[in-house]
C-alpha cells in the first residue's frame, strides 16, 4: 500500500491557498466584482498548485534518492566495520581480481598485479597511526587503503607517501558496479527506537527558554488583540511544552 505523502499535499495546498487569496483580493479590489475575482483566483490556485506539486515532488524524489544512497553507505560502513577480516578480504578480492593476471589473499591484505590493498574499516575516521602502519609495511607494490573515512591529517600523510586512499563513497560504487553489495546488512536486524524515545529525546533543556519566552510573549499580546483566544491557546501550549521539556 502506497504511503500518503502528507508534506507534499500540505505544501501544495498551502501554495494554492496563497495564490487564491492573493489573486482574489487583488482582482476584487481593482474590478469590484467578486465573481470575476473568484474565477481568476480559482484558476490561479489550480495553476500554482500544479506547479508547486511538480516542483516539490521532483525535489523530494531527488532528496529521497540522495538520502537512500547515504543510508545504504552508512549501513555498508557499519557492515564492513563489524565483519571479519576474512569476509572483507574475500569480498574485495572478487571485485579487485584483474581480468588478466592473478590475485591472492595473504595476511589480511589482497594482492593483485603490482598492487596491495589494505583494509582499515572502523567506525571513526582512520588516524595517522593506521597510515603509518601501512607506510612501514615493506613492499614494492603500490599501496592502497580501503576505509570508511580518513582524517585530514592522515590523508595528507598518505598523500606524502604516495598511498592511495579509497573511502566509502568510492567503495560503495565499486561494489555496486560489480553487483557485490551485501544482500543483508549486519545492522538491519537491530532494534528500532520507539516513537516515545524519539519524542523524549527532542525535549531537552535547550528548548525550555525559547518556548517559555515565546509563550509568554503570546500571552502578553493577547491583551492587545481583537482575537485573544488564539494567542492564549498558543502561548499556553508553549508554556506547557517548556515545562514538560524541563521535567523530562
Amino acid at each position: 500500500m502506497r504511503k500518503i505523502n502528507l508534506p507534499l499535499i500540505l505544501d501544495t495546498f498551502f501554495a494554492a491557498v496563497c495564490a487564491f487569496l492573493l489573486f482574489f483580493t487583488a482582482i476584487r479590489y481593482y474590478t469590484r466584482n467578486a465573481y470575476i475575482a473568484l474565477a481568476f483566483a480559482v484558476c490561479a490556485a489550480l495553476l500554482f498548485g500544479c506547479l508547486s506539486f511538480l516542483y516539490i515532488s521532483r525535489k523530494q524524489n531527488k532528496k529521497l534518492l540522495i538520502s537512500r544512497d547515504e543510508k545504504q553507505k552508512k549501513l555498508l560502513s557499519l557492515h564492513l566495520s563489524l565483519s571479519t577480516d576474512e569476509y572483507v578480504c574475500e569480498l574485495f578480492e572478487k571485485c579487485l581480481r584483474p581480468e588478466e593476471g592473478s590475485s591472492e589473499i595473504k595476511g589480511g591484505k589482497v594482492y593483485t598485479d603490482g598492487r596491495v590493498y589494505f583494509f582499515e574499516f572502523i567506525m571513526q575516521p582512520i588516524s595517522e597511526d593506521a597510515v603509518a602502519k601501512v607506510i612501514k609495511f615493506r613492499t614494492d607494490d603500490k599501496k592502497i587503503i580501503f576505509c570508511n573515512r580518513i582524517s585530514a591529517e592522515a590523508a595528507v600523510l598518505a598523500e606524502s607517501f604516495l598511498i592511495e586512499v579509497k573511502q566509502i563513497d568510492e567503495i560503495y560504487k565499486l561494489l555496486e558496479d560489480n553487483k557485490l553489495l551485501p544482500e543483508k546488512y549486519v545492522y538491519e536486524g537491530a532494534k528500532k527506537i520507539s516513537v516515545w524515545k524519539r519524542v523524549k529525546a527532542r525535549f531537552s533543556r535547550r528548548i525550555c527558554a525559547p518556548l517559555f519566552w515565546s509563550g509568554l510573549a503570546l500571552l502578553a499580546l493577547s491583551y492587545f488583540t481583537f482575537f485573544p483566544i488564539y494567542y492564549i491557546v498558543s502561548g499556553g501550549i508553549m508554556l506547557v511544552a517548556s515545562a514538560v521539556a524541563l521535567v523530562i
